[in-house]
């Protein structure tokens, strides 16, 4: 059995085609939606449904115990870049709980979109990780390790899809410039409440106490064009996020 963990993000997308391509057997995608999803990402994730469906694969949507805000409300304050344990709470419990019920026995190969092309810290992405320490024990499979960006690419076009920016998480700790330029009033608006509600700004801990979302939003369109999400502390990627 193969499970495929989604973020629906090009590289989960990619990884899609490729295990569709190369006739992989007994597959299934799973997603965890977090609740604090980009504007018109559910209608997304429903198009990449019908499009794993249409390549023989099972699908499964989980929805986190705990939505985002709920988890900063208990936390009384956002995560960091370099403290990054949203992606535990919101994905990895979920996950692991699902996993337990579906493969009691560790029997089944996880598979991840990670890549070392756009792999920022010193810790390489390998092919294979044997006994995953955060899933379980189960072995973890990187297959796109070595792609590069017009490898992946290819793939991508062949699915037919395109991610929108934001994706599940938006915004994302882990956000790119560009993509924090991007966020929709209905995304800024919402940060911008919660940052209201707990007395603390989500990326405070980068830019100081007083850079609240509009500034940081303000301050990104300035710069714009830089795509590359700063993982300088790495990813929370052992669930599915980023890949």
């Amino acid at each position: 059995m193969h499970i495929i963990i989604s973020s629906y993000s090009k590289n989960s997308l990619a990884l899609i085609q490729w295990a569709a391509e190369k006739r992989l057997q007994q597959v299934t995608v799973c997603h965890v939606e977090t609740g604090w999803s980009a504007e018109g990402w559910p209608e997304f994730v429903s198009r990449a449904e019908a499009f794993v469906r249409d390549k023989g694969f099972d699908v499964q949507r989980l929805v986190s115990r705990v939505t985002f805000a709920d988890l900063m409300d208990i936390k009384r304050g956002f995560p960091s870049r370099e403290h990054q344990w949203c992606s535990l709470h919101l994905k990895g419990i979920t996950l692991l709980q699902w996993l337990d019920e579906k493969d009691p026995e560790c029997q089944a190969t996880l598979l991840m979109g990670n890549r070392n092309p756009e792999q920022l810290t010193e810790k390489p992405v390998p092919e294979y990780v044997e006994s995953s320490e955060y899933l379980g024990g189960r072995r973890l499979w990187y297959p796109l390790f070595e792609l590069g960006d017009r490898e992946r690419d290819a793939l991508l076009s062949r699915t037919g899809l395109n991610p929108p920016a934001g994706g599940g998480c938006a915004p994302c700790i882990n956000a790119s410039t560009a993509e924090l330029s991007r966020l929709s009033e209905m995304e800024i608006h919402r940060t911008e409440e919660l940052e209201e509600d707990l007395g603390v700004p989500m990326f405070g801990a980068l830019y100081g106490k007083s850079a609240d979302i509009r500034s940081i939003v303000r301050r990104a369109k300035q710069h714009a064009d830089d795509e590359a999400r700063p993982f300088k502390f790495g990813c929370s990627a052992e669930f599915g996020c980023g890949g």
